[in-house]
């Protein structure tokens, strides 16, 4: 079976959230701002252990 993990960062590469995804396939996650901070962000799709993309998002309130 696929095991899939997006992990959110802050910056300092520390650790904020950590979301299992259980649905496979194409999708969306919804990530609720209010739970964060305003500012820069890093987010990493793990699969079966191998980091598949990392890309970065901007929080503003």
């Amino acid at each position: 079976s696929v095991s899939a993990t997006l992990y959110i960062f802050n910056m300092s590469g520390v650790p904020i959230r950590t979301i299992p995804i259980q649905d496979k396939g194409y999708g969306s996650i919804t990530i609720k701002g209010s739970e964060l901070n305003p500012g820069m962000y890093l987010y990493t799709l793990i699969v079966d252990g191998k980091e598949v993309d990392t890309k970065h998002m901007i929080l503003t309130k």
